[in-house]
């Protein structure tokens, strides 16, 4: 296929992979494969070592099993002051609170009401059922947006509600921890929160991750920067005896539930890898606020995707690439190697943009440039199976297995227009003909006349190809084998190599006719007369599409006819074939110093030229 061909072909299949794939990732259809790469490159990049500004204070089963459920006022007001005592930024009460439990709701209420202590509350669903906090607390809703493949990837910062604009838990608490503003706007525009100097764009439905989400309020994207467990924990209980209070000076605290018998846990992306089977909601909520933290300190920068255009330019580029690598790549193996190296380090950059705040189009660019070297795979191993099919119609059985791959392998230099080229050649010409084939014909039956000129010629046919001569043709009772061509021989000892070999295949004929008369019983004998000869010659593709052939023809086959009908003018020897002759042009080929015997002469066709004639049926 010529280069303008393939660069034609490479630019059909980027517009059809790309923009299909394009068109597919804007419908959301690639959603789910982009969930779980975010969530592999999540897992792979996370910190083993806990997250450094929130400790969590867990309630367990054990805990439960002994104060029973819910956590009663008195403990967890306790809990609460040994926090604040203890030098806490900030207290998140991640327990319902909107009933009392047990005695001490007054000293439970006193403390919640401190600006440090956030306490949770429960948005209305969609039954319009909602948990408050107690009257006149400072709460934040507690909500987590599930995906649709029930995976928690979506923190929900605030809302508006029919109360003005309620805040998440998460939020309140890193503002607090920072001492910073939790609704400061970004002055070009008054919809977009800044936290710090941090400008954090809410998530819009159709881009990012996200198409078929429903993004209301304003939500973003949990990073989790921390493998499992996401928080160091301290049991609830040791925080009630005043154990280990130390540890809380300069942290945030959120006080959540651990235990099984609570349903508080959530699937996350660290879930896929880890085999834990949930994660539980305090320590989302954990993750979340260092995340929140890390955006008011200037230590992160919020996750942002790639603009539409520059992500489509991606994959378009994506799915050209891996056209090129089957289009222009020699040889199978090597572009399927290729197109896996290749696909190993897009995955692994594009992936590496995650860590550096940037979402790129990782899944939908590997399967541009996946289906992209498919096309252009499947396209020129139709394109190459039809030129084999070409090879094998215009030269059929003639070649051995050898020259058919050195064929193919040199197809570019060899091939126009799915057929050889015609060019001028320099060839060693062996025509070898059936003794007195007519006479034997006339006095057998035609089938069985056939099937032993078959045999003979069918085993000529293989000793020709074994010594690496192209049988360019069978003449009936004949066969003509050419050494130096298809693949023309360009130097003097590729030449020679062919004029040796054209004699070893002579000799070796010579000597099938000796084994084959040997198996012979009632059939008459075979007798052979074998002519070589070498000289220019010009090799091409004649007849039409369907019926083609690659012939030899010229002076050098025409003086190899002559010499095999001078041939018979010889004596045969005891088993009926004449010697094999060759003229002095191969002769001296074969060996330039030598002295060679003349055995006789004939005229040209042109009357003018003299062939010399040499016996070699038992040169060395």
């Amino acid at each position: 296929m010529p280069i303008w061909q393939r660069w034609i072909l490479v630019g059909a299949i980027t517009l059809i992979v790309g923009t299909t794939l394009i068109e597919l990732r804007q419908k959301g259809l690639l959603e789910p494969l982009e969930l779980v790469h975010y969530d592999w490159t999540t897992t792979i990049t996370a910190d083993p070592e806990p997250i450094e500004d929130v400790v969590l204070v867990t309630v367990s089963d054990e805990d439960l099993g002994e104060w029973g459920w819910p956590v009663p006022d008195s403990h967890l007001s306790q809990i609460i002051r040994n926090l604040l005592a203890a030098g806490a930024t900030t207290v998140g009460v991640d327990i319902y609170r909107d009933v009392p439990a047990g005695a001490g709701l007054e000293d439970l209420l006193e403390v919640l009401n401190d600006p440090r202590v956030v306490v949770i509350s429960k948005l209305p669903d969609h039954r319009g059922v909602q948990i408050d906090a107690p009257a006149g607390t400072r709460s934040g809703f507690s909500d987590i947006p599930i995906d649709p493949d029930g995976v928690g990837r979506r923190a929900l910062l605030l809302v508006n509600t029919q109360d003005g604009i309620s805040l998440s838990l998460p939020l309140q608490l890193a503002a607090t921890h920072t001492g910073q503003p939790a609704l400061k706007t970004n002055p070009d525009n008054p919809r977009i929160l800044m936290l710090g100097d941090n400008v954090v764009k809410p998530l819009a439905k159709g881009s990012n991750l996200f198409r078929n989400v429903d993004t209301a309020g304003y939500q973003i994207i949990i990073e989790y920067k921390n493998k499992l467990p996401i928080a160091h924990s301290v049991p609830a209980a040791g925080v009630l005896a005043g154990k280990g209070l130390e540890q809380f000076e300069g942290k945030a605290v959120v006080i959540g539930i651990t235990s099984h018998s609570v349903k508080d846990y959530f699937s996350t992306p660290l879930n896929r890898s880890t085999g834990a089977s949930f994660t539980f909601g305090a320590e989302i909520h954990a993750a979340i606020l260092q995340q929140l933290i890390d955006y008011f300190n200037g230590q992160l920068s919020p996750l942002a995707s790639m603009n539409g255009l520059f992500s489509s330019l991606i994959i378009l580029v994506s799915a050209c690439t891996g056209a090129c690598v089957s289009v222009f790549v020699r040889g199978a193996g090597n572009a399927v190697l290729v197109a896996l190296v290749g696909g190993v380090f897009l995955t692994l950059g594009l992936s590496a943009s995650q860590q550096f705040a940037l979402l790129a189009p990782v899944v939908p660019s590997l399967l541009a440039w996946t289906f992209g070297f498919l096309f252009g795979f499947a396209i020129i191993s139709g394109f190459s199976r039809n030129q084999r099919r070409a090879i094998a119609q215009v030269f059929s059985s003639h070649l051995s297995e050898e020259l058919s791959a050195e064929i193919w392998q040199q197809r570019k230099n060899l091939l126009s227009g799915g057929k050889p080229k015609s060019r001028r050649l320099f060839v060693t010409a062996l025509l070898a003909d059936i003794e007195g084939s007519t006479r034997i014909g006339n006095s057998m039956d035609a089938d069985d006349f056939m099937a032993w000129v078959a045999r003979l010629l069918d085993r000529l046919g293989e000793v020709a190809r074994d010594h690496g001569g192209f049988v360019e043709k069978y003449t009936g009772d004949g066969i003509l084998v050419v050494f130096g061509a298809p693949i023309p021989s360009e130097t003097q000892d590729q030449i020679k190599e062919d004029a040796q070999s054209g004699l070893r295949c002579a000799q070796a004929m010579r000597a099938a006719v000796s084994e084959l008369n040997v198996t012979l019983s009632d059939q008459p004998r075979y007798g052979l007369r074998i002519a070589l000869n070498s000289g220019e010659a010009l090799g091409g593709t004649l007849g039409v599409s369907g019926s083609m052939h690659y012939n030899v023809i010229g002076a050098t086959i025409n003086v190899t006819a002559r010499l095999e009908r001078w041939i018979k003018t010889l004596a045969p020897d005891a088993e009926g074939c004449r010697p094999v002759c060759m003229t002095m042009a191969t002769a001296e080929i074969i060996d330039a110093e030598r002295e060679w015997p003349v055995l006789s002469s004939f005229d040209h066709d042109d009357c003018e030229t003299e062939i010399q004639v040499i016996e070699a049926s038992h040169l060395a």
